[in-house]
């Protein structure tokens, strides 16, 4: 059995961290202004650099489809039957429906990582160079477009696909030179200037990074659109550049906690969508941000257990003969 890389291990059980952290802190992001800027510096990147990785792991060349199929769209169906369940249960939702065409909160990122791993075969037909091109011409045209909103996912399927493409195109010894970087403050400079450079945008809200809808919904002046996307695109390659710079490389005790992010990514929102369906109204200070940010470490490495991942693996299980 091949030995897995404690680098990316670490990479992604740090990147959930800042997920799970990041829906905790989004109720609160205005009760200060560097709540609010937090929240969308950690957007700006984190998302991005889960995609850009799974682009990465990607190499080997396109799955079949089916193989893409029981791997991502029967979680897909599974999660999307509970959160309904749930949602009702808690009250998101009058009664209950299932909405397959209508991903619940999280669940773009299984359909849209099926989409990203079925648009590989376009390989075979055009040098990878074209599709990277096209998934970067295709990300900043589809927002100009409102007929697909949040129908398949699509608006974000295509504004995130140039970050898969870069995964996949990027060569291993790019990745060693960041990982193996020496001026670990460089990472530190351009992570500040990604802060200030969100700090300085008032106009920024939630869907400039979210990549969700289009342009028209969200932006004064939407043929500006493009040109946002492509800054914030940017913004994305510079934040997962420096990610990458200081992840620790090592095996540590919390390495193999990495391997279940997904099952994190599931989960998570459970909770998540639990509390806020409490429609608690106050206002958090920063020691307490501080305690959010610990809850969150916690919670994903509870979530992160063996025994969570052997759960997710039955249920899986049971779905696929009843599909």
């Amino acid at each position: 059995m091949e030995k897995r890389d404690a680098y990316f291990d670490n990479a992604k059980l740090f990147l959930m961290i800042l997920v799970v952290f990041g829906h905790f802190l989004q109720p609160f992001v205005n009760d200060h202004p560097v709540y609010n800027d937090l929240y969308y510096f950690i957007f700006t990147f984190h998302m991005p650099a889960f995609i850009l990785i799974s682009g990465y792991f990607a190499k080997s060349g396109p799955k079949p489809i089916m193989s893409l199929v029981k791997k991502l769209l029967l979680p897909y169906i599974f999660f999307q039957l509970l959160y309904s369940g749930y949602y009702t249960l808690i009250g998101l939702q009058d009664s209950f429906s299932l909405d397959l065409g209508i991903p619940q909160w999280s669940l773009w990122f299984l359909l849209s990582l099926f989409c990203w791993n079925v648009f590989l075969h376009l390989t075979k037909r055009f040098t990878v160079k074209q599709v990277l091109i096209a998934s970067l011409i295709l990300a900043l045209l589809v927002g100009y477009f409102p007929i697909f909103d949040r129908y398949l996912a699509i608006q974000r399927t295509l504004t995130f696909f140039p970050y898969f493409m870069v995964g996949y195109v990027i060569p291993k010894s790019r990745i060693e030179k960041l990982r193996s970087y020496p001026k670990k403050w460089l990472a530190i400079l351009l992570f500040s200037g990604l802060f200030l450079f969100i700090q300085g945008n008032d106009l920024i809200n939630k869907y400039w990074v979210f990549g969700s809808k289009p342009y028209e919904d969200y932006l004064n002046h939407p043929l500006l659109g493009g040109p946002q996307r492509l800054l914030f695109f940017a913004a994305g390659l510079i934040g997962i550049s420096a990610f990458l710079m200081l992840v620790p490389k090592g095996r540590y005790f919390f390495s193999n906690w990495g391997r279940n992010t997904l099952t994190v990514y599931l989960l998570h929102g459970f909770l998540v969508k639990g509390l806020r369906a409490l429609d608690f109204d106050f206002e958090i200070s920063s020691v307490e941000v501080l305690l959010l940010f610990i809850g969150s470490m916690l919670l994903t490495a509870a979530l992160s257990s063996k025994k969570v991942g052997r759960w997710i693996v039955r249920g899986k299980r049971a779905l696929q003969p009843s599909l």
